[in-house]
């Protein structure tokens, strides 16, 4: 029969036989790349459960990642030592650090590509110069559930526990010994020191003493992960391993289109480009609301800018909450205008729940100077980005304002529109228009639906003829058609109700 899989991006499809393979020959290929962070652990716990449903037994995590976030990786870790009904194996494509050393320990066991790398987990934070360690108590604090982790990992699937407290501690050496009978151990400072005065353990040959120093990391290639232990052994792809175990790979469950499309716009490019969007949107609204167009774009520009935050791990409820406090504020200021504190108060809010969504939530240890240090820098690199931002927005304003009246579709979003022998309002003004034009108390005609924005028009002496302009409704919808009274003007707003 013909087996298939519904995955995030797309159809896996595999040609099985109904006789076979067994679920114990079935295997699905999961693959775990870039930065670690929920959106990583929510995939990957949704794709075992398909694995259960295509009757496989084996699971080939495919890992290739620097690692991400602590807590995420920590998360990841434990739910891999739950899946007690499934074979994990992870496959180290080209490197699994950090996080990814986490979570390759804690498969049953690890094979690796000949060119690979493992290792370096040790909790770092990210300053204004890259990438730097903790000071020590901060260190101290935040390593302790790691180490935790690295030495269930190892007893479970019967690495050395040195081995692996040396990928996160750097306070102790490891040395890798033998005696004449060949038998090998990894041991500390004081243990090699004691061994070796009784004359009946040596350096094993050809490593390095120690294997890793008091000051440093283990981070090992391919050759040296299956020397030391770690890995059981070399192949050049997840296929190929598969079919030196004897296993069918019945689904790759591959990232796919929306995750991908996810990665990219988490980045901090895609995200000021959202954000510029999103204002652009917000000014058109500001000037001539009730179109649909402007606020249809600036709501999906609204909707990825938070979701994709939300979906990795680094918007909270909170920041969320602020944003759309501040929305309301300014929407309060766009259809009730001239009292200038709304729209202060929510631009500034809207702006620092931006910026928030930057810092990524907290390393396990709250409340400590280095976690404090960790939400600085994640603000620092907000600043940037929504500055950025604001600036190439405030230049694309000026351009909206002078030139989107003359191109064609656009204009009609900024009402230049004319009627009858009127002059528009978006063309210049010759001879001018009376001052205050149109009057609190003038009465006009809607040309177009108010929802709550839209165009009418009204008499202007300067020209002794009518002319079209933009109007919000403070009372919500009045249809086309209708006469209306202008009830208030305060700058680009003119307020307007229904007459009668």
């Amino acid at each position: 029969m013909i087996l298939a899989a519904v995955i995030p991006g797309g159809w896996a499809i595999a040609d099985v036989p109904a006789t076979g393979p067994s679920p114990d020959n079935r295997a699905v290929l999961i693959q775990i790349n870039g930065e670690i962070n929920d959106f990583t652990r929510d995939q990957l716990e949704q794709r075992m459960n398909q694995v259960r449903g295509l009757g496989a037994k084996n699971v080939i995590l495919s890992i290739d990642t620097y690692g991400g976030i602590l807590t995420d990786g920590l998360e990841i870790s434990r739910f891999l030592k739950r899946q007690d009904d499934l074979h994990i194996t992870a496959f180290v494509t080209d490197k699994a650090i950090s996080a990814g050393a986490m979570i390759a320990m804690a498969c049953d066991e690890i094979v690796m590509s000949h060119s690979a790398s493992l290792g370096d987990c040790a909790p770092i934070i990210f300053g204004p110069e890259g990438l730097e360690t903790m000071p020590p108590t901060e260190r101290a604090k935040a390593q302790g559930p790691v180490l935790t982790d690295f030495a269930e990992s190892a007893a479970r699937n019967h690495h050395d526990p040195l081995l692996a407290a040396s990928m996160v501690a750097v306070d102790h050496a490891v040395y890798w010994i033998q005696n004449d009978k060949g038998e090998k151990r990894f041991v500390d400072a004081k243990g090699y020191a004691d061994l070796i005065a009784t004359k009946q353990w040596k350096d094993v040959p050809g490593v390095s003493v120690p294997i890793v120093g008091p000051d440093t990391l283990l981070t090992v290639d391919s050759q040296q992960a299956v020397l030391y232990g770690l890995a059981s052994g070399f192949a050049d792809d997840p296929q190929s391993l598969a079919k030196e175990r004897g296993w069918t790979i019945v689904a790759d469950l591959s990232p796919g289109l929306g995750d991908d499309l996810v990665e990219i716009l988490s980045g901090p490019i895609a995200r000021g480009l959202l954000i510029v969007i999103f204002l652009q949107c917000l000014y058109i609204v500001a000037h001539a609301p009730g179109h649909g167009v402007a606020e249809s774009i600036g709501l999906l520009a609204l909707l990825l800018m938070l979701g994709v935050p939300m979906l990795t791990g680094y918007a909270q409820w909170w920041e969320i909450l602020t944003i759309f406090a501040g929305l309301g504020l300014i929407a309060v200021e766009i259809l009730l205008p001239g009292h200038f504190l709304p729209g202060i108060s929510g631009a500034i809010l809207v702006l620092f729940g931006l910026v928030m969504t930057f810092v990524p939530k907290d390393n396990g240890v709250p409340w400590t100077a280095d976690n404090w240090r960790v939400i600085w820098v994640g603000m620092q690199q907000g600043i940037v980005v929504v500055a950025a931002a604001m600036g190439l927005s405030i230049v694309l304003w000026i351009w909206i304002g002078r030139y989107l009246p003359k191109v064609p579709y656009f204009n009609r979003l900024i009402i230049t529109a004319t009627s009858g022998g009127s002059t528009a309002a978006g063309a210049p003004r010759d001879p001018s228009p009376a001052i205050g034009w149109p009057a609190v108390g003038a009465v006009g005609k809607t040309l177009s639906e108010l929802r709550p924005g839209g165009s009418a028009e009204f008499f202007d002496p300067a020209i002794a003829d009518k002319r079209i302009t933009s109007v919000v409704s403070e009372a919500g919808y009045v249809s086309a058609g209708s006469e209306i009274v202008v009830r208030a003007v305060a700058g680009p707003s003119i307020i307007v109700r229904k007459k009668g």
